[in-house]
């Protein structure tokens, strides 16, 4: 049975973990910011930890998720990250450290990733592109680590410059040159849209998650993916037939 120390354990995201992982898979501690009644180990601080694990998985947050891949990689452990707010230069330092494998994840709906995918495709033909997205008001970053990977994937695909409009507060951030436009409301849980405009013709792509059941799936995909890499990987794409 595989081992998993899971960061992030009672977070909307980390619950359905523990309550949809497969019996093959066995949760043998989990970290958190504070202290919670639970039949498995509880850790608010990673010198607390006292088991060996085979994965660690993290979907804690931005503040903590960089100090947690470190100590795992420090442990000999593959490593899972879900959570979202490494920096470039993190990721560059983590790939450097790498003894096992390294799959991090800006996010687990196989619908969002077949987004991604499309969105990459439809940019060879269509470079005039603008991405909106909603979360939940609790969400700490902003735009989204998937909004942020889906404008670099259609960067990546263009095959023409886009067309150059005016810039200003309300045209979004620009990541790769791709406006993206961040929501926060309640009663969202994850919603992202891909706008393309062509000559006298739009093609939209869309998806939401309605539920956090909804990432486990693509969490299972992650785990059994990951000991079987040895190096850094980003994206369930990656993971696709």
């Amino acid at each position: 049975m595989t081992k998993i120390i899971l960061a992030g354990g009672f977070g909307k995201l980390g619950e359905a973990i523990q309550n949809g992982l497969k019996a093959d898979y066995e949760i043998v501690g989990i970290l958190s910011g504070h202290q919670h009644d639970s039949d498995i180990p509880v850790w608010t601080s990673l010198e607390d930890i006292d088991v060996s694990a085979d994965i660690w998985l993290d979907v804690s947050t931005p503040a903590t998720v960089y100090e947690n891949a470190q100590y795992a990689i420090a442990h000999h452990m593959a490593l899972v990250i879900g959570a979202t707010g490494l920096s470039d230069a993190q990721v560059a330092h983590l790939k450097a450290s790498a003894t096992n494998g390294i799959l991090i994840v800006p996010n687990f709906s196989l619908s969002a990733v077949l987004l991604m995918q499309f969105s990459k495709t439809a940019a060879q033909y269509f470079p005039d592109v603008e991405i909106v997205e909603a979360h939940n008001p609790k969400k700490v970053d902003s735009p989204s680590g998937t909004a942020k990977q889906t404008a670099r994937m259609i960067a990546s695909s263009r095959r023409e410059a886009p067309t150059q409009t005016t810039l200003g507060e309300a045209r979004g951030e620009r990541v790769d040159d791709v406006p993206v436009h961040a929501m926060r409301l309640p009663g969202y849980i994850a919603q992202q849209t891909v706008y393309f405009g062509g000559i006298d013709e739009q093609l939209t792509l869309s998806q939401s998650t309605t539920s956090r059941a909804a990432f486990v799936p693509g969490v299972i995909m992650a785990l059994n993916a990951v000991t079987k890499l040895d190096h850094l990987v980003i994206g369930l794409d990656q993971l696709l037939d």
